[in-house]
């Protein structure tokens, strides 16, 4: 999500029942916020809808091949700009794992792990430490 900062955004709460856990990617220092962990996902391209947009983010950042049905919707967040003018729509979705796998990251990722909700790290992009705040970890959980 290097481009677009201000453009509507789709993200994906990968979560491990049969662990507890969520997997999360570690930026690599190619790309903005280097270092920051956060969930896979990014913006959505002019012409995509949300899921469709998570679909090509999940191929490409996780080298994931999901279909846009097994996608469950958990929220859309509006969060004002600091202009104050427009709102930047995230739209967040939950995928159950049956077990913890490997993504195949590409250059924006430098590292993946699954953290249990008590011991996540504590560095964030935006759009995760927005889902973090809104509870969305633990309602991807119970879903």
């Amino acid at each position: 999500m290097d481009k677009g900062y201000n453009q509507p955004g789709a993200w994906a709460v990968i979560y491990c029942a049969t662990t507890g856990k969520f997997l999360m990617g570690k930026r690599s220092a190619k790309v903005n916020k280097a270092g920051a962990w956060n969930l896979f996902g990014g913006r959505i391209d002019n012409g995509e809808r949300p899921r469709q947009a998570l679909v090509r983010e999940l191929g490409e950042e996780a080298g994931l091949s999901i279909k846009p049905q097994h996608l469950a919707k958990l929220r859309t967040v509006s969060r004002r700009l600091r202009s104050g003018q427009a709102e930047r729509d995230m739209h967040y979705y939950v995928i159950k794992a049956e077990r913890e796998f490997s993504p195949r990251l590409n250059r924006e990722h430098s590292d993946f792990r699954w953290f249990t909700a008590k011991q996540l790290p504590s560095r964030f992009n935006m759009p995760t430490a927005v889902a973090i705040k809104q509870g969305l970890l633990r309602q991807a959980a119970g879903h």
